[in-house]
């Protein structure tokens, strides 16, 4: 039988109540205490059987997990407040603030516009310098953080691939007990990268286009007593950071170098 480092949440269901879709894994085996119902989530130890082909796999939806974060700038809205719709005062701002941080808000603004996340209309009759800021679905789709904490970002999907496992060692990690080494590549430019600003940054951070670059993660599996969420499947290699003091996941481990120049 596989060893299990952590079971969480002791709610107890009835037996055989629970635990809907078996993993895709052909060596990986539920836990008792999930097949039973005893605890709402496990993580599991991978085992050392593990094919390389669901490494690969569980390493590629991580990297598609992975996002590019841009920041709004501080901005003076108006308070009319409608979902995906914000309009900017930047006469309030220059009166307030100065020419200097209006205009660096300003160019931040179209630099989303320019990649597709809103767009913008003049509205003269809320002022003299108003700026309608609509999401686009794009946009709406990866806008994180809220008015209330004073804190948006637009977080974007790197659109990279795994290119080659390049290392596996099993051991107890961070955030798993499996860690993997990998090198990832893009093919081409994520779809909302289409400004030369988004593509450096790009460049920068992670590889040019078509050029490779060094990853790696930690993982562990994860079993779920009911259907899992976000839609991920029962038994999944994910990286798994666990607050042991808030009895909860964290997030996860996965570093992209950048490319050695």
């Amino acid at each position: 039988m596989p060893r299990f480092f952590l079971g969480l949440g002791a709610a107890v269901l009835a037996a055989f109540g629970a635990a809907g879709a078996w993993s895709q894994s052909n060596t990986a085996r539920m836990p008792r205490e999930i097949r039973f119902g005893a605890v709402d989530m496990v993580i599991q130890r991978v085992e050392l059987e593990v094919s390389r082909a669901e490494i690969h796999a569980a390493v590629q939806a991580q990297l598609d997990r992975e996002t590019m974060c841009f920041p709004w700038p501080s901005v003076w809205l108006d308070p009319a407040e409608r979902r995906r719709v914000f309009v900017v005062r930047f006469d309030l701002m220059t009166r307030d603030w100065g020419v200097e941080t209006a205009e660096a808000a300003r160019t931040r603004m179209q630099e989303f516009v320019a990649m597709g996340l809103v767009t913008q209309r003049a509205m003269p009759r809320v002022g003299a310098d108003a700026v309608e800021f609509r999401l686009t679905p794009l946009g709406d789709a990866h806008l994180q953080g809220s008015l209330s904490s004073g804190r948006l970002s637009f977080c974007m999907p790197s659109g990279r691939r795994v290119q080659e496992i390049t290392e596996t060692e099993f051991g107890d990690f961070a955030c798993g007990t499996l860690k993997v080494r990998f090198t990832h590549v893009a093919d081409a430019w994520p779809n909302w990268a289409r400004t030369e600003f988004a593509q450096t940054r790009i460049a920068e951070t992670w590889a040019p286009l078509g050029s490779s670059a060094p990853g790696s993660v930690s993982m562990s599996r994860q079993w779920f007593s009911d259907d899992p969420p976000d839609g991920r499947g029962n038994g999944e290699l994910r990286s798994l950071c666990y607050d042991s003091r808030e009895r909860a996941v964290s997030g996860d481990d996965m570093e992209l170098a950048a490319a050695t120049p």
